[in-house]
């Protein structure tokens, strides 16, 4: 492990000082939410649903290249037991917009098959 010393606030020493011994955890977890491809899972859907799109649209909608490329690269990281904790929270992060994006999906399907 390396030393880093660095500047802050003093309003969040308390918040630090009962982290204790998990600051290297929760700094890579936090780290993982400004992860470029799980961000740009998060705009592509945001994108797809404020277009008001028909249900054809929402039915077929698929992630980019380089989102599904990254999930099946996170996928086999875990099967291997090679996740780090910031891509396992990466992972859950687009398992959960994944699963909500079904739910989106099947509606837009139910209405496509009336």
């Amino acid at each position: 492990m390396t030393t880093v010393t660095i500047d802050i606030p003093e309003h969040l020493i308390p918040l630090i000082n009962s982290i204790g011994t998990e600051l290297p955890l929760v700094l890579e977890m936090g780290m993982s939410r400004l992860a470029p491809v799980s961000t740009k899972a998060y705009m592509e859907a945001v994108a797809l649903l404020t277009q008001h799109p028909d249900p054809k649209t929402v039915a077929e909608f698929r992630f980019s290249e380089d989102v599904e490329s990254r999930i099946v690269s996170l996928l086999e990281r875990n099967r291997a037991d090679q996740i780090t904790k910031s891509e396992e929270v990466e992972l859950d992060r687009l398992i959960q917009l994944e699963e909500q994006l079904q739910i989106v999906k099947a509606k837009a399907q139910i209405e496509l098959n009336y």
